[in-house]
């Protein structure tokens, strides 16, 4: 027996079976999502390198960041986590590849986000570089002092009383007292 499109048919044939051609549908497994993946911390090139060999596109977003009085330092946006834009079809390929330790998921639904949720991240990413964001700290924010004979005691701030100088609440031996130190000495 014959399969033939019916579309070519002019005559039909005893021996010849029709049979109806119909364009696929996209289907959902085939579509790209941006996945959202766990990865572990201390693998970070590994990961890299094993979604480029698999060709796959992935996004590791950072962000710029100045604190008062040194370098802007590029830093993690979301640390431990990634996003691959991949189909759900290889959900299992990613999820065995070296350096991910999981994919999101929400009970039987896979975690992804959206090419503009992306798009966003990504043009946040780029103006950082151009205009880092400045850390500065706020009032009722702890810190930890960074040097002198306090060193590693957790302060709470106050106050801010100028821009080199700030206001902390510290409690020592059992009562609170304010006072100010230069927030170069203060870790946020």
């Amino acid at each position: 027996m014959e399969l033939v499109d019916t579309r070519d048919l002019k005559s039909l044939d005893r021996n010849i079976v029709p049979v109806q051609v119909r364009p696929r549908a996209p289907d959902s497994e085939v579509m790209k999502h941006w996945l959202v993946a766990t990865y572990k911390k201390n693998e970070v090139k590994r990961l890299e390198r094993n979604l480029s060999n698999q060709k796959l596109d992935y996004f590791l977003p950072k962000i710029t960041k100045k604190k008062p009085n040194s370098d802007p330092k590029e830093e993690l946006l979301f640390p431990g986590y990634i996003f691959v834009n991949t189909s759900f079809k290889n959900y299992s390929a990613l999820k065995y590849t070296k350096g991910i330790k999981d994919i999101l998921k929400f009970g039987d639904n896979i975690s992804c986000i959206s090419n503009e949720e992306i798009t966003i991240m990504k043009m946040t990413e780029e103006s950082s570089k151009i205009d880092p964001v400045i850390l500065r700290p706020q009032l009722g924010q702890e810190a930890v002092i960074r040097e002198g004979s306090l060193k590693g005691v957790l302060v709470e701030i106050s106050s801010l009383p100028s821009k080199e100088r700030v206001g902390v609440l510290l409690t020592f031996l059992g009562t609170s007292r304010r006072i100010e130190i230069p927030e170069k000495n203060l870790v946020f």
